[in-house]
């Protein structure tokens, strides 16, 4: 048979139908395979066991039992006890068996995405050398607890982490915590064990039990109980990540500490209402839907949340890596998915019918890529990752409209120059807007002024070679090679920090210059809370508060106005990930997955993503 599938193959080879018989022939070759692997391992254990004491083919007695008086369990029951306890956690991959939907929203999270980050690992690599080592586990305990809570090394690589560790924020951070812990920055007191120890969330235990009941054979590998847990419904359970403190007391963060001060608070509403709801950014009614299927029997449809957590953040690694994909973890490893050049076309029947067995086709690809088959097969599934973070990004920009508005160009009276104004509103009132992390988010608008020639003649918001606006952190403006665009509206908060006699200057990270001692986390001499924060460094807060409003103000000057009107006055609010600036202040630490500081660059410049535009004529 597999003779005659070579000839179809030859035949067929750049066809749709050639796809599938090789892919039917690799079946049938690992079948092949796979039936003398067992063959062999029947006629292995056959011998093994004729070879046991106390008779040909002696049955293996349980633990306690046997043939006599203090007989033992044999030592290889013992061997696989002892694997099994070593099983710290389950991964998430365990548990998308049953909540197959679930695990598909989570695997594309920003959650999912936590301990994957580079931009992360060098953030937090960067501030660990800075401080000489005594910031610790600060930032690692959020991102991947179970890294934590096991003991890894805090700047361990992710090639050398542990598969659940890799998965940052999985199912159990937030399914294994017991009870009511009011502590934030972290530190959860995750119950260890395998997949069939307790959870807990927002329902009892009794549809776990039914849809148990109605098994039959082998106990389906499953936790065991489910614990109802009031606080992982409520927003207090989110604050233990997204309300940051340094052990110095540095407010690095403040969501959930504005959101208690908000109309959505009183209300009742939660962070979970606007941010696992079907509509992201806005409370609405759960749909209902069963939140697993075991062995084919779903559970009783309930109040189904959503977990793919969107924000601001897009993944800047190779779709291979992430989603977090258990076909694209198997099929191959991220040293040779980010060899997988997806958008040049490989895989695609256009790109594939172009190569040819010469040399200078061939020479391009390396390791398993050199195999057509596995480029057809990779393929399929980047395009499926592709499509899944497609469906993020698209949610997430649904979110962060629903967080901001634009409103009309308004004319201002000003003599013989132009000068107009716009307003950017919140339009939450759970909290402001950006919010979490704001010394780094990007939100600003992009003007332009254009004559009736289209000549512009006025620009702020517009970035420099590198992907920055002209603030005062662009090098191309700290080197005097740009202009300082001083009527830039931008929403990012900087860390301000005493400059050496007196003062105040923006800094790009949280940690001071020091030109004596060593620097180092220590708590702060004096009450942050008395105090409203610390000494020597703050966030200026540029947010926009629940419900509030700024207005930007623009001007052109009369000897820009080149008299050849009417003028085109056109605005557009944009929402970022990380300022480039920041990647340039970070790459030190050097980005895993092969990056390097201009690839990231580069991607965050095209992940702007204009919220709304406004345009006005002015005669």
């Amino acid at each position: 048979m597999l003779i005659y599938l070579n000839f179809i193959l030859v035949s067929g080879a750049k066809s749709l139908a050639g796809r599938f018989y090789r892919r039917i022939r690799k079946f049938l070759s690992m079948s092949h395979i796979a039936l003398a692997a067992l063959i062999f391992s029947l006629l292995w254990s056959d011998a093994v066991l004729s070879a046991i004491p106390g008779g040909e083919k002696a049955q293996l007695a349980p633990a306690g039992q046997g043939q006599g008086e203090g007989a033992q369990a044999p030592a290889v029951n013992e061997d696989h006890r002892a694997l099994l306890e070593q099983v710290e956690f389950p991964s998430a991959q365990e548990c998308g068996g049953c909540h197959i939907d679930i695990y598909r929203e989570w695997s594309v999270s920003r959650h999912a995405y936590a301990q994957t980050s580079p931009t992360f690992l060098a953030y937090q690599a960067t501030l660990v050398k800075l401080t000489n080592g005594t910031l610790g586990d600060f930032c690692q305990r959020c991102h991947s607890q179970t890294g934590m809570s096991s003991s890894e090394a805090i700047l361990t690589s992710n090639s050398k982490r542990d598969t659940v560790s890799k998965e940052g924020v999985t199912c159990i951070v937030c399914h294994r915590v017991a009870g009511e812990y009011g502590k934030i920055s972290g530190r959860l007191p995750l119950e260890s064990g395998d997949i069939y120890k307790p959870v807990y969330g927002p329902r009892p235990g009794d549809e776990l039990e039914r849809v148990l009941a109605a098994q039959k054979g082998r106990p389906p590998k499953v936790h065991k109980e489910a614990r109802h847990l009031e606080q992982v419904s409520e927003s207090g359970f989110c604050a233990r990540c997204h309300d940051v403190r340094l052990v110095n007391g540095f407010r690095l963060e403040d969501a959930f500490s504005e959101y208690k001060q908000t109309p959505a608070a009183k209300r009742g509403e939660s962070c979970q209402d606007c941010h696992m709801g079907p509509v992201p950014g806005i409370a609405s009614e759960y749909p209902h839907a069963p939140a697993a299927v075991v062995r084919g029997t779903p559970s009783k449809p309930a109040r189904r949340t959503n977990h793919m957590f969107v924000g601001p953040d897009s993944p800047l690694v190779h779709p291979g890596i992430f989603p977090i994909d258990p076909e694209a973890q198997e099929f191959a490893t991220p040293e040779q998915w980010i060899t997988f050049d997806y958008k040049a076309g490989w895989g695609t029947e256009e790109f594939e019918q172009g190569i040819t067995d010469s040399a200078a086709d061939q020479s391009q690809f390396t390791g398993i890529w050199q195999d057509q088959d596995e480029r057809f097969m990779a393929r399929e599934i980047i395009d499926r990752q592709l499509e899944l973070r497609a469906e993020a990004h698209a949610r997430g920009t649904a979110l962060l409209r629903n967080g901001y508005g634009l409103g009309e160009i308004e004319v201002v009276e000003s003599g013989d120059a132009l000068s107009f104004k716009v307003q950017v509103k919140n339009l939450t009132d759970g909290h402001s807007v950006p919010t979490g992390l704001i010394a780094e988010r990007n939100v600003f608008l992009q003007v332009s002024v254009t004559d009736q020639k289209d000549q512009v003649i006025f620009r702020s918001g517009d970035l420099d070679p590198n992907g920055d606006v002209r603030d005062s952190h662009s090098l191309y403006v700290h080197n005097g090679d740009m202009p300082l665009d001083e009527q830039l509206f931008n929403l990012r908060s900087p860390f301000m920090v005493h400059a050496a006699y007196g003062g105040e200057r923006e800094q790009v990270l949280p940690a001071n210059y020091s030109f004596d001692p060593l620097i180092f986390m220590r708590p702060s001499p004096t009450p942050a809370l008395l105090m409203g924060g610390i000494r020597d460094i703050r966030l200026q807060k540029r947010s926009i508060e629940a419900n509030g409003y700024r207005w930007a103000n623009y001007r052109v000057a009369p000897e820009q106005l080149s008299g050849h009107g009417p003028y085109k006055v056109n605005v557009k609010l944009v929402a970022g990930q990380l300022p480039p600036h920041l990647i340039h202040a970070i790459s030190g630490a050097g980005f895993e997955y092969g990056l390097s500081a201009r690839d990231i660059g580069d991607r965050m410049v095209e992940l702007y993503r204009v919220l709304w535009e406004r345009d006005l004529v002015i005669n």
